[in-house]
C-alpha cells in the first residue's frame, strides 16, 4: 500500500523584501511494500524503482507455515487444516490405489498371453525336440555306421599290409632256401659219397639213405653234447664241493678260534666271580657274626624292657605278657616320669623344709 506523505506550511516573507534564497523542495520516496506495487509503477526499471521507492520487508512463508507458526491460530483451524490434507492424500491413494489395480489387471492380462504364449513355445520345442532327437539318433547311427565302416576299412588295409609283408618275407625265404640248397649241394654230393663206401648194415632201413645219415650223425651228435654236458657238470660239481670243502676248513678254523677266544673270556669270567664270591662269603660271615652279636644285645635289651616295665607295673595295668614293646617303653616312660615328679615335688618340699628351718 501507498504511505500518505504530509508537507509541512513555511512562513510567508514580508513585502519588499527580495530573498537571495532559493527553496529546492524533492519530492520525497514512496513507502510501499515490494509486493504492492500499482499498474503504473510496473512499467519502471529496477533502478528507478530503486530511488523512487521504500521497500520494506515482506513475509515469505506460506499461507500453511503463517497458519502453524501463527500465534492467533487456534488447534480447530490446524485440524481442519489437517482433515484437508488427509482427505487429499486418501484422495490421491484411492487414485494411485485404482491405477494399480488397473495396472495389475493389465499386468494379469499380459502374464496370461505370455503363459500361454510359453505354452505354444514348450508344445513347438517339444515337437522341434522330437525332430532333433530323431535327426540325432539318425546322424549317431550314420557316424557309427561310418566309423564301423572305417575301423573294418583300416583293419582290411593293416591286414593286407601284413599279407603282402608275409608275401614278401615268403619270398625272401624262398630265395634264402633257394641259395642254402645251392650251396648245399656240394654237401650233398659228398654224402652220396660217403654211402658209397659205408658198409650195407650200418644204417636202418629208410626210404632215403641221406635222411638216415643225418639222422645217424644227429644221434651221434646229440649223444657227444649229453656226454659233454654230463662231463662239465660232474667238473663244476667237483669244483663246488671243492669250495665247499674250503670254505668248511676255513669255517672251522674261524669257529675254533672263535671258541677258544670265548673259553678263554668264560675263564675270565668264571676267576673274577670266584673272587667275588669269597668276597661275598667273607663278608657273609663277617654280617652273621654281626647280626648273631646284634640279635643277642636285641634280646639282652628285650629282656631288660620286660624286666623294668615288670618293675614299673602298677596294679590297675594289664600284665606285661599281654604287651608288645611299645607299649612296655610307654609305661617304662611313664613310671620314669612319675618317678621325676616325685624327685621333683621331694625336693621342693626338702627346699622349703630348708627354708624354714
Amino acid at each position: 500500500m501507498k504511505m500518505a506523505s504530509t508537507r509541512k506550511a513555511l512562513p510567508l516573507m514580508p513585502p519588499g523584501v527580495r530573498s537571495s534564497f532559493k527553496l529546492d523542495i524533492t519530492e520525497p520516496k514512496r513507502n510501499v511494500f515490494v509486493t504492492q506495487l500499482d499498474e503504473q509503477d510496473r512499467h519502471l526499471s529496477e533502478e528507478e524503482l530503486r530511488d523512487d521507492v521504500n521497500k520494506y520487508p515482506i513475509v515469505k512463508e506460506s499461507a500453511a507455515q503463517l497458519i502453524e507458526t501463527g500465534l492467533n491460530t487456534t488447534q480447530k483451524t490446524l485440524l481442519l487444516k489437517r482433515e484437508v490434507e488427509v482427505d487429499q492424500v486418501t484422495g490421491e491413494l484411492k487414485v494411485k490405489r485404482a491405477e494399480f489395480e488397473q495396472r495389475m489387471g493389465v499386468c494379469e492380462k499380459r502374464q496370461k498371453e505370455l503363459q500361454h504364449r510359453q505354452k505354444q513355445m514348450k508344445d513347438r520345442v517339444k515337437k522341434f525336440e522330437k525332430f532333433i532327437d530323431e535327426t540325432e539318433a539318425k546322424r549317431r547311427r550314420a557316424i557309427h555306421k561310418y566309423e564301423t565302416e572305417l575301423r573294418l576299412k583300416e583293419q582290411k588295409e593293416v591286414e593286407l599290409e601284413q599279407l603282402r609283408s608275409q608275401l614278401e618275407g615268403l619270398r625272401r625265404r624262398h630265395n634264402s632256401l633257394r641259395s642254402q640248397i645251392q650251396m648245399y649241394k656240394k654237401f650233398e654230393d659228398y654224402l652220396m659219397k660217403v654211402l658209397d663206401h659205408i658198409p650195407d648194415n650200418y644204417l636202418e632201413v629208410n626210404d632215403s639213405m641221406l635222411v638216415a645219415i643225418m639222422d645217424r650223425h644227429r644221434t651221434l651228435d646229440g649223444t657227444n653234447q649229453s656226454l659233454v654236458e654230463r662231463v662239465q657238470g660232474i667238473y663244476d660239481e667237483v669244483e663246488s664241493a671243492t669250495r665247499e670243502l674250503n670254505n668248511l676248513k676255513t669255517n672251522h678254523v674261524q669257529n675254533k678260534l672263535v671258541i677258544n677266544k670265548q673259553l678263554a673270556d668264560y675263564q675270565h669270567i668264571q676267576e673274577e666271580k670266584t673272587d667275588v664270591n669269597s668276597q661275598l662269603e667273607e663278608t657273609y660271615i663277617n654280617d652273621m657274626a654281626l647280626f648273631r652279636d646284634q640279635n643277642e644285645l636285641l634280646g639282652r635289651i628285650k629282656m631288660a624292657i620286660t624286666n623294668v616295665s615288670e618293675r614299673c607295673i602298677l596294679e590297675h595295668d594289664h600284665p606285661v605278657d599281654g604287651m608288645n614293646y611299645v607299649e612296655k617303653l610307654t609305661l617304662i616312660k611313664n613310671c620314669i616320669a612319675d618317678k621325676m615328679a616325685i624327685v621333683e615335688m621331694a625336693s621342693t618340699e626338702f627346699a622349703e623344709d630348708s627354708s624354714e628351718g
